[in-house]
């Protein structure tokens, strides 16, 4: 009976199930579809319908908590949600639909909409603004996509360099700075949408010196006469170099030789002896526009000697391509000689020389000088042990590099010897050096020599090394194989050097200073000394009497003197306290970022007015050669 009664059962559920099994025809439980909905656009008509199923239709709908976009609205009878968004910005709400059913059954799914720019979000796309030039015209124009066009330009935080504008309706930045230095500034866009959208970018503008402080005074006195000195194309080159050679040595004082584009080739001795005096220099230089390429075939001779058996004032010689020979430009018994703007490159030996007489007053600036071979030195300035000095001279705004090929024996950029004093080394940019960037020795008593400012990187040996009676500061350097700063016995004693404001990085020792001990006046003093993997700072022969305070380091410290003040820097990657450094040297930028252990870690007993760009330091005294702004 039991069983009977079983089957009668079975078989009307499948009655009321019209034949089909699992299912007693009644509505499901009621739940909500819609899982997510599309965003929309501002200002841009909207329509998506909300999805139930299960439960007794028809359904009502509405929001239970949070609310729409502005100007859209919900269709409690169908569920679609409609309108035209007048707000930008992301709306969360819940809704809620409800059945039919004498017993209602109820769904709630939790939403979002998000209302984008009808010309999508408003950004910045400039990366970076381009370096200017004190007193040069400058030019740039900041970019933005997405928003309504046109833009409004602004700034926010920070200024521009005096004598620079912004324009507002395109974003141009133009104008003619008065000053050199680096600044922060926070440029912000606006667009003409409704709601305005805004979007804000820092970014750094540096302005480069423009070295005028580094020229003659003598360099801006107008010649008497010019001599237009053409090439002759009907001639070999080798005669039109002897043509050239007999018109400079017959320049007398106040005249200036302007050559015409060629390449004059020599293949013996030349002896450049024209000389002018203070008030009418002397002036040999390349038309404006024209490359002039003085060659020597073979590597016998000295590309050009200038004063050799007499001497030569006041004469200047710029924008001409040097090449070939065996040193380049051998400078003898000369004073105030102004070797500006020019290329000296293929050497067989030493690019630049003054080894042979004494020399002084030399302005050797925005020189490009590169590929040297035999002892291969960028400059070698002076002679050993004092047998010939330069002083009271500028060397400044230099490119040197790759003075390291296979067959040069030594590879100095810049070499100043013994005995040179009262010079000043600045502003170059040095790198690949089989020696180091820069090597100076001492004084011998008199005056301090300056290197200030220059960025040296990747040299086979110390990167940068300085004997002493010097002051060095705002300098970068990065990566040698031995340290990035040395200091040491160099045919004489360290005395008399202060190190201040420099940022030294190597993934070797950054710092190595030796025979420093009881020395008079030294100090080292509020310099980044960051090693990825040695010494941050090494004192290798004792300490005594140094001056040791304000330095951020990364690694370790060997030898510091009692009292020394240091501060520690990123543990974990050191190179994360700049902007964009690597220990290989590809990038360079060592501004200090925001909140790192360089900010304000200087001390203000040995601070330097101005930083590596020439800006002046403000607010927190930064160690290191950057200042942030």
């Amino acid at each position: 009976m039991k069983y009977a009664m079983l089957a009668v059962v079975a078989l009307m559920l499948a009655a009321c199930d019209g034949g089909s099994s699992g299912s007693l025809g009644l509505p499901g439980a009621l739940s909500i579809t819609t899982t997510g909905l599309p965003g929309a656009m501002v200002s841009a008509a909207y329509s998506q319908l909300l999805g139930a199923s299960g439960g007794t239709q028809p359904y009502t709908w509405q929001v239970t908590s949070g609310s729409l976009p502005g100007g859209m609205t919900l269709d409690t009878s169908t569920g679609l949600i409609s309108g035209t968004p007048s707000v930008l910005g992301t709306s969360s709400f819940t809704v809620q639909c409800t059945d039919s059913a004498p017993t209602a059954a109820v769904a709630t799914r939790a939403l979002s909409i998000t209302v984008a720019p009808a010309g999508g979000t408003l950004s910045i796309t400039t990366s970076s603004l381009p370096a200017g030039t004190q007193g040069s015209a400058y030019s740039a124009t900041l970019t933005a996509t997405g928003g309504t066009t046109p833009y409004t330009w602004s700034i926010t935080a920070g200024a521009l360099h005096a004598g620079l504008s912004l324009t507002q309706s395109t974003g141009s930045i133009s104008g003619t700075p008065g000053a050199s230095g680096s600044s922060n500034i926070t440029f912000m866009v606006t667009d003409s949408g409704t709601p305005a959208q805004t979007d804000t970018k820092v970014l750094p503008l540096a302005v480069n010196s423009s070295g005028s402080q580094y020229d003659p005074a003598w360099g801006g006195s107008t010649p008497a006469s010019t001599i237009q000195f053409t090439y002759n194309s009907g001639q070999t080159s080798e005669q039109n170099w002897a043509a050239l050679a007999a018109a400079m040595n017959a320049l007398t004082p106040g005249q200036k030789l302007v050559i015409g584009a060629g390449t004059y080739t020599k293949t013996n001795f030349y002896n450049l002896t024209c000389s002018g005096n203070a008030t009418a220099p002397i002036w040999i230089e390349a038309a404006a526009g024209a490359t002039v390429v003085i060659n020597h075939s073979g590597t016998s001779q000295n590309i050009l000697n200038v004063g050799s058996g007499s001497p030569v004032r006041y004469l200047a010689i710029r924008n001409i391509e040097f090449t070939g020979g065996s040193h380049g430009i051998r400078f003898y018994d000369c004073q105030n000689i102004w070797f500006d703007r020019n290329k000296v490159h293929g050497t067989g030996d030493a690019g630049i020389s003054t080894n042979t007489n004494n020399t002084s007053f030399m302005h050797i600036t925005r020189n490009e000088i590169y590929d040297t071979d035999g002892t291969g030195e960028g400059m070698y300035l002076g002679a050993n042990n004092g047998a010939v000095i330069m002083s009271q001279s500028i060397i400044a705004l230099n490119h040197v590099h790759h003075t390291n090929k296979a067959s040069v024996t030594q590879g100095d950029g810049i070499e100043l010897k013994q005995g040179s004093w009262g010079n000043l080394i600045a502003e170059n940019l040095v790198h690949d050096c089989k020696y180091p960037c820069i090597l100076v020795y001492g004084t011998a008593g008199q005056a301090q020599n300056i290197v200030e400012r220059n960025t040296c990187y990747n040299s086979g040996d110390n990167a940068m090394q300085i004997q002493g009676e010097c002051i060095v500061r705002n300098n970068l350097v990065i990566n040698a194989t031995g340290s990035a700063f040395a200091s040491q016995y160099h045919q004489g004693n360290p005395t008399n050097l202060q190190v201040i404001h420099n940022t030294f990085v190597n993934s070797g020792r950054a710092v190595n200073l030796s025979a420093w001990q009881g020395a008079s006046n030294m100090v080292f003093a509020n310099n980044v000394c960051y090693s990825q993997s040695s010494d941050a700072i090494r004192f290798a022969t004792g300490n005594t009497g140094v001056t040791c305070v304000g330095n951020v380091i990364a690694g370790a410290l060997v030898s510091v003197p009692a009292g020394a003040t240091v501060a520690t820097g990123n543990t974990a990657n050191p190179l994360a306290d700049f902007t964009n450094v690597t220990w290989n040297a590809t990038s360079r930028n060592a501004l200090p970022v925001a909140g790192c252990a360089i900010i304000g870690a200087g001390n203000a007993t040995h601070a330097v007015t101005n930083d590596i760009t020439g800006a002046t330091r403000a607010g927190s005294l930064e160690s290191g050669c950057y200042d942030r702004p």
